[in-house]
């Protein structure tokens, strides 16, 4: 198997993997009364596993996103950029120095 398909597909079940915890946490802990519902209707695994089908598919297209982008490698380009100054009305205000004016001791 190519090893891109494969990171695809490791990933993606992976994805699958956090749905189902995530939909199995939902249901057990009852959250807006959807356990409770799920369970009282003839529907509730069929409704049940689509909402894990669909949570999967994009649980598992975020963790493959997150993958590709967090994926080690080293930038080919030699230059750092350029830096954009910010206008003045974006930094933080300066303070004046408060200075006393010098005079001299009277006597």
């Amino acid at each position: 198997m190519p090893i891109l398909v494969r990171f695809v597909l490791m990933h993606a079940l992976v994805g699958f993997g956090l749905a189902f915890a995530t939909v199995g946490a939902l249901l057990w802990l009852d959250v807006s009364g959807l356990g409770t519902l799920m369970a009282a209707s003839a529907d509730g695994v069929l409704a049940t596993a689509v909402l894990i089908f669909f949570m999967g598919l994009t649980l598992g297209s975020v963790q493959v996103a997150f993958a590709v982008w967090f994926q080690a490698g080293e930038d080919q380009g030699s230059s750092g950029g350029r830096r954009m100054r910010l206008p003045a009305m974006f930094l933080p205000p300066r303070r004046a120095l408060a200075t006393a004016p010098n005079r001299a001791p009277r006597g």
